[in-house]
């Protein structure tokens, strides 16, 4: 099993872009190298939900009704915790805006209200967004512990016909599932296959750097650190300004004190 995370600061555009930034916080909790690398992909994932709704042949009404259960599950997925003699005001003195969210003890009750959420957003058939709902089941199975369960969701995604880039990112969730789970191998031979799935994207830099980026990660994790250095220092010759930059140099720096 992969070692757990400390947390970082999240950039959340607007509400529905940090439902999608919500699935990298979840599935980044058992890998602190990772951390930020799957806080852009869910970022970008943003961007394959709006294509969703824009482009497809169904009804808008579907993809709104679609839409806004999706914003309910993020709500509940980001709702901030209340332990046991939390204060019931802000910082500042303030009272607390009730917005009608429901507030949860720990981080797991709040996981596991949100996938209860979601699994019935899914039961209803989901319209437009199954596969982008499924993209989220998947981090809040592993913030459970419940990799198993993650493989067999993102393998179900990949078994359907997907955008290009829905595809990249659900084989990117597998190989983290199947790393959380400690089969390491099936993992690495999993983010192998982000290299063809990147090829579809011509001049695309963040697909093939993230390709990239868990050759070195997965690299540094079976020990061969000089392997490791050579990789991550190739993303950023190839893109200086790479959204992985932060993460990678931070790599590096702690791969040159060993």
């Amino acid at each position: 099993m992969a070692k757990g995370i400390s947390k970082k600061e999240l950039r959340q555009p607007d509400e529905f872009v940090s439902f999608w930034t919500r699935a990298g916080e979840l599935a980044s909790r058992f890998a602190s190298e990772r951390r930020r690398a799957l806080i852009v992909g869910a970022t970008m994932l943003v961007t394959v939900v709006a294509g969703s709704i824009i482009f497809s042949v169904i009804s808008e009404q579907r993809a709104a009704r679609a839409t806004q259960a999706l914003v309910r599950i993020e709500k509940l997925a980001t709702a901030d915790l209340r332990p046991d003699g939390a204060p019931a005001t802000n910082p500042d003195g303030t009272p607390l805006v009730d917005d009608g969210t429901p507030r949860f003890k720990t981080e797991k009750e709040r996981a596991e209200a949100a996938l209860k959420e979601l699994d019935a957003f899914l039961a209803s058939g989901a319209g437009p967004l199954a596969n982008e709902a499924r993209l989220e089941r998947g981090p809040l199975l592993l913030s459970l512990g419940r990799a198993p369960e993650a493989i067999d969701t993102y393998q179900r995604v990949l078994g359907d016909t997907l955008d290009a880039r829905l595809k990249f990112l659900a084989r990117e969730g597998l190989g983290y599932a199947q790393e959380a789970k400690g089969d390491l191998d099936a993992a690495v031979a999993t983010f192998a296959k982000l290299d063809e799935d990147a090829a579809a994207f011509k001049g695309a830099d963040f697909y093939a750097d993230r390709a990239l980026y868990h050759k070195a990660r997965i690299a540094e994790l079976r020990g061969n650190a000089d392997d490791a250095k050579k990789i991550y220092k190739e993303v950023l010759d190839k893109n200086p300004t790479t959204s992985l930059r932060d993460e990678i140099t931070n790599r590096l720096a702690v791969l040159e004190l060993r």
